[in-house]
C-alpha cells in the first residue's frame, strides 16, 4: 500500500465549535495529495468527539481520558500517523483562500534538507502572529523583544527574536516557527524523536526546531500558505496559568540546553530573570484587569 503523503494531527480540549470550523476549513484546502486527518481528544466534557464521529466519520479519534497536555497528545497521533509528513494543526486554525496543503507539500519536496515548515499565522484582528516566524531565544534577544529594544534597532539580528526585518511574505529559512501549525518531515521525527512530553505546554515548539537544526535539518517560514490563529482553544484559560506555564516553558528549555554549560552564577541570573518577567507580566495583567473593570 502507498504511502500517504500528509497525516494532519489535531488536538483537542473542548472546543467542539472551533474543531469543527477547523476540520471544515482543512477539507476545503487539500487537493492533490493523499492524506488522514487523527483527532486527539484530551477528555473533553463538551461534544467534540461526537461531533467528530456524526460529521465526520472518515476521521480517526483518539480519546484520552484526561487532559495529557500538547506534547503527549501530539506525539499519540503522531505514532498514529502513516504518512511522509505530519502536521501538528490547532484546533483553533482556519486557512485562508487559496491556501492549499499541497504547496507546502510540494515545497518541502523539493527541499530535501528541510525539516520542519511553518507558514503565515494572522490573528483575529488580521495582524501577524509574530511567534510564527523567529529566531531560537537568547538572553539578548528575549531581553530586547521584552522591553520593546527591537523596535529601535530592528535591522540588528541578535536583537530581533520576532525576525520583523524579514519580510512577512518571503519565504525564509529561519529557526523556530509556532507549534499551531508544524509541519514535520517524517524523516526527522524518524532522526530525533518525538516532542519532549516535559513541556505540557508552551516552548514545545522551541524545542523541537533547536533539536531539529542541531541535527543539521532546516526550518522554513513559508507564507503561502495563510491562516488564521482564533486564540480560542488551547490557550484559553486564566491569564496566570498562561502566564505560569509559559515561562516553565522557558524555564525547561533553558535547563534542557544550556544549564549545563553555564556556571553557577549565569544560571541563577537567568533564572532570576525569568521569575522577574513573569513578575512584571503579572502585574501587568492584573493591572490591565482591575483597569477593565472599574472603568
Amino acid at each position: 500500500m502507498k504511502q500517504l503523503d500528509l497525516s494532519i494531527i489535531i488536538g483537542n480540549y473542548n472546543t467542539e465549535k472551533l474543531l469543527e470550523k477547523t476540520i471544515s476549513s482543512v477539507y476545503r484546502n487539500i487537493k492533490n495529495i493523499s492524506f488522514e486527518i487523527i483527532v486527539v481528544d484530551d477528555g473533553s466534557s463538551d461534544r467534540s468527539v461526537e461531533m467528530v464521529k456524526n460529521k465526520f466519520p472518515k476521521i480517526k479519534i483518539r480519546e484520552n481520558a484526561k487532559n495529557l497536555g500538547y506534547s503527549k497528545t501530539y506525539n499519540i497521533g503522531t505514532r498514529l500517523s502513516k504518512s511522509r509528513y505530519v502536521l501538528h494543526l490547532n484546533s483553533d486554525i482556519f486557512f485562508t483562500k487559496d491556501s492549499s496543503l499541497d504547496l507546502i507539500i510540494k515545497f518541502m519536496d523539493k527541499n530535501q534538507n528541510i525539516g520542519i515548515s511553518g507558514c503565515k499565522i494572522i490573528k483575529r484582528d488580521g495582524s501577524l502572529d509574530m511567534p510564527c516566524k523567529r529566531s531560537l531565544p537568547t538572553i539578548i534577544n528575549v531581553f530586547s523583544q521584552t522591553i520593546g529594544l527591537y523596535k529601535i534597532f530592528p535591522k540588528i539580528k541578535s536583537l530581533n527574536y520576532y525576525l520583523t526585518y524579514i519580510p512577512d511574505d518571503e519565504i525564509a529559512r529561519i529557526e523556530c516557527i509556532m507549534g499551531a501549525f508544524m509541519l514535520i518531515r517524517k524523516e526527522l521525527i524518524k532522526k530525533i524523536g518525538y516532542l519532549d512530553e516535559r513541556f505540557f505546554i508552551y516552548s514545545e515548539d522551541i524545542d523541537y526546531c533547536y533539536r531539529a537544526i542541531k541535527a543539521g535539518w532546516s526550518v522554513y517560514y513559508f507564507p503561502k500558505i495563510k491562516i488564521k490563529h482564533m486564540h480560542g482553544g488551547t490557550t484559553q484559560q486564566f491569564k496566570f496559568k498562561y502566564l505560569l506555564n509559559f515561562h516553565k516553558g522557558m524555564f525547561l528549555y533553558y535547563n534542557k540546553h544550556f544549564a549545563r554549560k553555564n556556571l553557577f552564577l549565569v544560571n541563577y541570573l537567568i533564572y532570576s530573570g525569568i521569575l522577574l518577567r513573569l513578575a512584571f507580566f503579572t502585574v501587568i495583567g492584573l493591572l490591565s484587569e482591575a483597569k477593565s473593570k472599574f472603568s
